[in-house]
């Protein structure tokens, strides 16, 4: 069971792309959300469409809701994100974050909202995907032209762990305009292999077609200049927020007292959960508690 591709030309000139299931269903749902996933750094939407057995679409097909797995401006088929030079806040992720919610979502539910039967979309985010679909969050009015339902983040939070930040900062360091990671690296960051055994094995047959580049501007804006400002964004989503934050994150430091204040941040949310994820990796979607 895999999920279909699919690029949309957007008003700037751009392309959007990504993979979208939709399940058949002879019923209309009076509030029936659209899931648009959106992936972390060095993975595009393949990262929720792995194979058979990891993949969005089983779950998509079990639950009867339509999911869209995005890929990323400046990932694969889809055009980067324009900078704009007036804006004072003109991070990579603020940039990124910005143009999801003025082209890209209005865009995205234009085309497939008919087709879908979806009457809202909530946003499931994943780690500097997280960051950037935060951002989209904050920003939204209600006046873009999509319906806003609901944040869910992960492989996100309010401490970065040292140790990987250092690494991540030394390749950001490279004049290259993007980083590839090394896999046998990457694996025990994002997977824990072979340190804990809470992924499969078997997922390291994926990791090289899965391994993206990663721009430095995003690579950089996570570990140095996302948390000085990421409360603003924070506190103005106003939608409901789900958040989840993996028992062995190697990116994040994980305790009870940051996953309160992670979700206390969302102060203009009429609900906000946060909650951990055990025996998980980073890479939650890629984990053994995958399908949990």
């Amino acid at each position: 069971m895999s999920m279909e591709a699919f690029e949309i030309y957007l008003p700037n000139g751009g392309t959007v792309s990504g993979r979208f299931k939709f399940p058949t269903t002879s019923q209309k749902a009076s509030h029936l959300p659209l899931i648009v996933c959106i992936p972390g750094g060095s993975y595009d939407a393949e990262y929720f469409d792995v194979d058979e057995k990891y993949s969005v679409a089983s779950t998509s097909a079990w639950s009867g809701i339509p999911t869209i797995a995005l890929t990323r401006p400046g990932y694969g088929g889809s055009t980067p994100a324009p900078m704009d030079s007036s804006d004072e806040d003109a991070t990579y992720a603020q940039v990124q974050g910005k143009f999801l919610n003025s082209t890209v979502l209005p865009h995205l539910w234009e085309h497939f909202r008919e087709r879908s039967g979806a009457t809202t979309i909530v946003l499931l985010s994943h780690s500097i995907g997280a960051m950037i679909a935060t951002i989209t969050a904050g920003c939204y009015k209600g006046t873009e032209g999509y319906p806003l339902a609901g944040l869910i983040t992960s492989g996100i939070g309010t401490e970065l762990a040292e140790g990987p930040r250092g690494a991540m900062l030394h390749l950001s360091l490279e004049d290259t305009g993007c980083v590839q990671f090394d896999a046998i690296s990457k694996d025990a960051i994002m997977l824990q292999i072979p340190m804990q055994n809470v992924t499969d094995y078997e997922m390291q047959r994926h990791t090289d077609r899965l391994n993206q580049p990663v721009p430095l501007g995003e690579l950089q804006d996570i570990n140095t200049t996302w948390l000085s400002y990421w409360h603003k964004y924070a506190g103005s989503v106003s939608v409901p927020v789900m958040y989840a934050l993996a028992e062995f994150d190697g990116l994040w430091v994980n305790s009870p007292i940051l996953l309160a204040s992670y979700k206390d941040a969302f102060l203009a949310s009429p609900k906000a959960t946060s909650e951990m994820i055990p025996m998980a990796p980073h890479c939650i979607e890629l984990s053994l508690q995958s399908k949990a």
